[in-house]
């Protein structure tokens, strides 16, 4: 027998009465109705609707209920009559629990479709899944059927295939296209790493599916649309500005800021002058601002705010004209500084000071240049003589390191240590020295006789040499003798000579090693006028007995 509709109409009523009811093992509710959902599907497309019930707002096994005994039949509304109508399990149309497939759907299938399951005793009824068959267009893909995806320049992105849930068996069998021609990719999404302008477009993803020997496309389309990313508002002119003019001239100075890709209401530009704003410009005026105006360039849109002088006075020279910029979030404040051309706006005191400090800087740096030369002359005028009272015999000990064997100290060392340094020192520049191999009484013993000596010296001259660096020596004694006297006791001041370079230092007793790295060394300098005399007599006790026999 078949069904009435109106008997249709009265069973639909009557299951929603009975959504409270319990059956065997669930309390069902049907979804509420503005849960109910829209599929949008092409004429001549293949389309599901799926029946979906829910207990206490979560979704139901429908394969458990039809374990226990449910059945389900599928209904459409007419909404223009108000029929309800009963769908049969056809070819065209076909219900497989709990889905009801289109192969395909067509224009006329358009309209609000709802499930009811049914176990003998009690009817519940799910919610409206409304069906929209949009009619065959020219093109891939329609305006009514598109779904829209915002994203940034720049920014990743996933574009997912909407809607396609009940065909995730299939998803490898998916493509996409980009603008209805190029197929640029396959599967579920759409993956983007970084976003570019060329991005922006229609995709549509399109997966074929065989049935009863056909093949039905289900497809699905959406918008990509990009935004430029968001660029904070910046202030770009002016920052701390000194700008010269000239009194009486007409005078426009532009405010400008970047305001991001897109003009802005909250950014605005205004001029301010002793914290109060200056209004636009009127005749009478003698400082106001132009219109705000907007220029568009590839980085941004620049809002400009131009400050207008008709005529520059007095009264608007060494004053600060403030630029505020100000955004939702932020305040930004540049200013410009009037001077008139060709005069300073730093007062004298300030240019006087600077000055002083501009001096005394290159004094010292002539000082620290010059100061042995000015040390020399220092004591050549003033006769400064720091030897008197001190009961010392000698100006300096000179100490030549040697080896046992003393072939293996060169000529030119000894010629040096024992000709040259006393010639100079002693005859030219009036110095006492104490050589041990030359002063010292023979037969007298050795280790009294050297701190006796040295004791008796303000000065100990070290020279070093190549050779002792590599071998042993028989000046150690005397050596350490006066690095005692000189670290540990401090009585007597060093003055290390190099006469050639030495590379390696490491061999050099650990005493020595810390007084060449506090101390440096004079470095040997051809001829009797070098600064390495210089030098020395600088390091040397200042005496005022001096024999000149020629320049310094």
């Amino acid at each position: 027998m078949v069904m009435m509709p109106w008997m249709i109409f009265l069973l639909f009523t009557t299951a929603e009465m009975r959504n409270k009811y319990i059956t065997e093992r669930y309390e069902i509710n049907i979804f509420p109705p503005f849960q109910s959902t829209t599929v949008f599907v092409h004429d001549g497309e293949h389309a599901r609707l799926r029946c979906q019930l829910c207990n206490e707002s979560s979704p139901i096994d429908m394969n458990d209920l039809q374990t226990h005994g449910f059945t389900i039949s599928w209904f459409k509304g007419n909404s223009k009559s108000g029929v309800v109508e009963l769908l049969d399990n056809g070819t065209r149309i076909a219900a497989q629990w709990p889905l009801l497939g289109f192969w395909p759907a067509s224009v006329k299938d358009t309209g609000r479709y709802f499930c009811s399951v049914f176990n003998g005793t009690h009817n519940i009824s799910g919610p409206n899944v409304s069906l929209y068959v949009i009619p065959i267009s020219e093109g891939c893909y329609s305006k009514e059927t598109e779904y829209t995806r915002n994203g940034c320049i720049g920014s990743s992105t996933r574009l997912v295939c909407p809607h396609m849930e009940e065909f995730k068996d299939n998803a490898k069998d998916l493509k996409w296209y980009k603008n209805c021609q190029e197929e640029v990719a396959t599967g579920l999404s759409l993956e983007f790493h970084s976003l570019g302008k060329e991005n922006a477009g229609h995709y549509t993803c399109v997966l074929s599916i065989e049935h009863n020997g056909r093949q039905y496309n289900v497809t699905r389309t959406l918008e990509l649309t990009l935004t430029e990313p968001y660029i904070e508002p910046k202030l770009i002119y002016p920052h701390q500005e000194h700008i010269e003019v000239t009194l009486g001239e007409r005078r426009v100075i532009n405010c400008t800021a970047l305001a991001g890709h897109k003009s802005k209401q909250d950014v605005r530009l205004t001029w301010e002058f002793q914290q109060r704003k200056i209004t636009s410009c009127k005749p009478e005026a003698s400082v106001c601002k132009d219109p705000r105006r907007e220029t568009i360039r590839n980085d941004g849109v620049y809002v400009e705010r131009p400050l207008v002088f008709p005529k520059v006075k007095e009264e608007h020279l060494n004053q600060h004209f403030n630029c505020v910029l100000h955004t939702s979030v932020n305040k930004m404040i540049g200013s410009i500084f009037l001077q008139e051309k060709g005069k300073s706006a730093v007062p004298p005191s300030v240019g006087l000071l600077f000055s002083a400090i501009v001096v005394l800087f290159i004094l010292a740096c002539v000082c620290a240049y010059f100061k042995v030369q000015i040390a020399l002359c220092f004591r050549d005028l003033t006769g400064r003589d720091e030897t008197c009272g001190d009961n010392k015999e000698y100006d300096a000990y000179v100490l030549l390191l040697k080896n046992d064997d003393t072939l293996l100290n060169t000529h030119e060392e000894q010629e040096f240590a024992f000709k040259l340094l006393p010639a100079i020192l002693e005859e030219k520049f009036g110095y006492r020295l104490c050589i041990f191999e030359r002063d010292v009484v023979p037969g007298v013993a050795s280790a009294e006789s050297i701190i006796f000596y040295i004791n008796k010296c303000r000065r100990l001259i070290i020279i070093l040499s190549k050779e002792y660096v590599d071998d042993h020596f028989s000046s150690t004694y005397e050596l350490m003798t006066g690095l005692h006297q000189v670290l540990v006791e401090r009585k007597i001041k060093p003055i290390l000579i190099q006469l050639k370079p030495i590379n390696n230092t490491k061999s050099l007793p650990e005493s020595l090693q810390l007084l060449l790295k506090s101390k440096g060394t004079v470095k040997w300098g051809e001829g009797k006028h070098s600064y390495f005399w210089k030098k020395l007599r600088y390091l040397m006790p200042a005496k005022s007995r001096q024999v000149h026999t020629g320049n310094q």
